[in-house]
């Protein structure tokens, strides 16, 4: 596993989604207070964009079909409106270093 630089910090506002890629993974960066996570970057519903969701509560929600996950680990924490069961975001490690954030891939 390798970190990755993808932001400096505090460059992102709480409730804030980013679009990072790394090397030719596309992955999510989400700002929840004062921590960071990232995520894959598509819904496992339709594969919808999740930059383009919001946070609200601190979840995360896709703006196609409202299915909802925790930050911190990709969990389900809803399916989508009219659907079943759906898989979990993969999620990844972030740490502060040096005034940038850290993604472990």
């Amino acid at each position: 596993m390798t970190w990755y630089k993808v932001l400096k910090d505090g460059v992102m506002k709480d409730g804030d989604l980013f679009k990072a890629k790394i090397e030719d993974r596309e992955i999510l960066i989400i700002k929840d207070g004062s921590d960071y996570y990232a995520t894959s970057l598509f819904c496992t519903h339709e594969e919808y964009d999740l930059s383009e969701g919001f946070m609200d509560d601190h979840q995360l929600i896709c703006p196609n079909h409202f299915a909802t996950f925790k930050p911190s680990d990709g969990s389900v924490l809803s399916e989508p409106e009219g659907s079943g069961e759906i898989s979990p975001l993969s999620s990844y490690k972030t740490k502060i270093e040096g005034g940038e954030v850290l993604v472990e891939l």
